[in-house]
């Protein structure tokens, strides 16, 4: 399977670039007698640029779209370097590095858990059916090429290797160090692959979660009743996360401790776009549970910013254990407790609204005794 995945991959480089090459051809051949050859050059690559970010954006459109028709509320969508996301009830927009391998990423939560997986394999084929639509429109301006301005020829066919990567690259069953294709989440829902069907069980829970159900108030079936996966799996390592939240809800020290430490282990298996939000809860693990303030220390100046930057109702539940349980700061420490109790009240999710002030509350009672 690997050397296959590996042939997709040699096969989608090698057609992109025979179609710049066949793009450059056919602007010096139209334009060549009109324009400069370092005006050509200029105008190419900054038209291929500008419209390779459009089709980006409209590959995230089709999934935005659609899963606002299948009933999914927006949470966040990146597109290179730009980060649109809703934070306090508010959209925000802010700069902030994807992994070199992933171009963009749309995340949406369910509103509720009924008819998961038609409405999931819906929003996964939305972006997989704009990229084919912006595909489709690019290569259509190619055929007519010689009837198109320079300017337009510029803004529409240097996009065309990228589109068709774009379309190609996302329709295969590929992963992207460890994050999946929307090809391999489309066909592996298709399947029932049991890698997407604990995806399917997350969105589940997720789901609950948006109905306002407190995380070990939901069935447990959907966080233990899954088929055994490989601990490489970036779906079992989402879920172990949502396990030991489970544990957490439920005041059961002892399993939570234990899944902290299995989240540990994955961590050299975890991608990099989800390495930081992991390292925060195992670290207020190591804070609140297991009381390892040397382990604790060592953790925190990798995740001090970003949970500084993330500001967000779990971040500063984090740094109240941290100023807590580690600094013996109890002023530091009810400070970030009261900013967290702030950011519950316009917090969008009210099954993590119970559970964070569950949380919230123990740290503040450690404070008072």
């Amino acid at each position: 399977m690997r050397k296959l995945h590996t042939a997709y991959k040699v096969f989608d480089a090698a057609a992109a670039i025979c179609i710049a090459v066949l793009i450059v051809w056919a602007a010096y051949a139209k334009f060549g007698g009109e324009f400069g050859s370092v005006l050509i050059a200029a105008s190419l690559v900054l038209g291929g640029l500008v419209c390779s970010f459009l089709c980006d954006v409209l590959h995230e459109a089709g999934h935005l779209l659609f899963g606002k028709i299948c009933n999914f509320s927006f949470n966040s969508v990146r597109v290179g370097f730009v980060k649109i996301y809703k934070k306090d009830g508010y959209i925000r927009v802010t700069a902030k590095e994807l992994p070199e391998s992933v171009a963009g990423a749309t995340e949406m939560l369910p509103r509720n858990s009924e008819k998961l997986y038609p409405r999931f394999l819906w929003t996964v084929a939305g972006g997989l059916l704009f990229s084919f639509l912006a595909f489709a429109a690019l290569f259509a301006c190619f055929l007519f090429y010689r009837r198109l301005p320079f300017a337009v020829f510029a803004l529409t066919c240097t996009g065309l290797p990228y589109a068709f990567h774009l379309f190609f690259y996302n329709l295969l069953p590929l992963d992207n160090d460890s994050l999946f294709t929307d090809g391999a989440i489309f066909w592996g829902l298709l399947h029932r692959d049991a890698s997407y069907r604990t995806a399917v069980n997350i969105l589940a829970v997720e789901g609950y979660l948006n109905e306002g159900l407190a995380p070990a108030e939901i069935d447990a079936e959907l966080y233990f009743g899954l088929p055994q996966l490989p601990e490489d799996d970036i779906n079992f390592i989402i879920l172990t996360s949502y396990r030991l939240m489970y544990y957490l809800d439920a005041d059961d020290k002892a399993k939570a401790v234990a899944a902290c430490e299995r989240l540990e282990s994955l961590m050299e298996y975890v991608p990099e776009y989800y390495e930081k939000d992991i390292a925060s809860d195992i670290l207020f693990c190591e804070c609140s549970l297991k009381r390892d303030a040397a382990l604790a220390e060592s953790m925190y100046p990798a995740l001090a910013t970003h949970l500084l930057r993330e500001d967000t109702l779990a971040s500063h539940r984090i740094l109240a254990a941290y100023e807590l349980y580690v600094n013996g700061d109890k002023t530091a420490a009810l400070s970030h407790v009261n900013e967290a109790q702030k950011k519950a009240e316009t917090h969008q999710i009210p099954g993590l609204v119970k559970y964070e002030k569950k949380l919230l509350a123990r740290i503040r009672g450690d404070i008072v005794r």
